[in-house]
């Protein structure tokens, strides 16, 4: 019984030291993409919105004493001035969100085994509050969802009953989904062969692109009348925060968005009937006229009409 505890203690201790040296490096990896993003900012600057291309920007504020941030006088978009494109480094996303959460991070097998005995309940990636509002507000089943990452919000619809299928760009995550959760996620919009679906739903991924216009045309064109689009991003209301709010935009969140923003550009594409919510449980019954939560924004459109 003595040598089977010192076993377990000697495992545990190898387990703690692995997940030492684990974070160390991925402290390290994390470090030259800032430091490159801080240089980018001497010598860079980003002088067009990356949503309507005007030249009409207004710096509101900065970060880290050279990177500003400007927000775009005609559509209201809030970006990083540069935005961070780096040159050495093809994986920096994963090495910024491998420090930060589970998002990109992949479960070993056990844990994986865990969270579908338990339905993901009590892990961080569990959706069922999402899932039953979605459920309140619908009563058609298929679901795009654009940026899957390694399928857990679609494996939890699915189990209820949905139809799902998911966009992701990363070929680690994507493949990790398909093989272990048998969801269904492709590469991009081309692979969708112009399917329209009742629920588009999108959580924490805007953030990252700077092709928006591009990427809410490819929104409208995968909807029919009714559909409804479900978004949740970090909450960059500047006027509401203040200096606060400077945690949600960065090098790997160049776009900040507000509840303006969408309000005043999503029926441009074709989305309308908009609500924010504060929380899940206020879904659908509970709408406000403006995000007041600042982690995230959470809305829902409707499309009135296909552009």
């Amino acid at each position: 019984m003595k040598n089977m505890k010192n076993m377990k203690n000697m495992k545990n201790m190898k387990n703690m030291k692995n997940m030492k040296n684990m974070k160390n490096m991925i402290n390290m990896s994390t470090l030259f993409p800032r430091l490159e993003f801080l240089f980018q900012a001497l010598y860079k600057s980003q002088n067009k919105c990356p949503h309507c291309k005007s030249t009409q920007l207004k710096v509101i504020a900065k970060k880290f004493y050279l990177v500003k941030i400007k927000r775009c006088k005609e559509c209201r978009l809030c970006f990083t001035s540069p935005i961070y494109k780096t040159y050495f480094s093809n994986n920096f996303y994963d090495a910024f969100y491998q420090a930060e959460g589970s998002t990109t991070s992949m479960p070993d097998n056990d844990t994986l085994k865990r969270m579908k005995e338990k339905s993901f309940k009590g892990y961080d990636k569990y959706f069922g509050d999402r899932i039953r509002a979605i459920k309140s507000m619908c009563t058609s089943k298929d679901i795009l969802e654009l940026g899957s990452s390694w399928g857990y919000f679609l494996y939890q619809a699915k189990k209820q009953g949905f139809d799902t299928i998911g966009v992701e760009i990363a070929n680690t995550r994507r493949n990790f989904g398909i093989k272990n959760l048998n969801v269904t996620i492709v590469d991009s919009f081309d692979k969708l062969n112009n399917k329209k679906f009742d629920v588009i739903y999108t959580a924490h991924v805007l953030e990252h692109f700077t092709d928006l216009s591009e990427i809410f045309s490819q929104l409208n064109k995968h909807s029919k009348i009714g559909t409804k689009l479900i978004i949740e991003v970090p909450n960059f209301d500047f006027e509401q925060f203040g200096a606060i709010a400077l945690s949600n935009i960065g090098a790997i969140h160049p776009i900040g968005f507000d509840s303006e923003f969408f309000g005043r550009n999503l029926p441009k594409y074709g989305f309308e009937k908009i609500n924010f919510f504060d929380s899940w449980s206020d879904v659908p019954d509970s709408p406000k006229e403006k995000s007041s939560i600042r982690s995230s924004v959470i809305l829902i459109a409707e499309c009135t009409h296909e552009n």
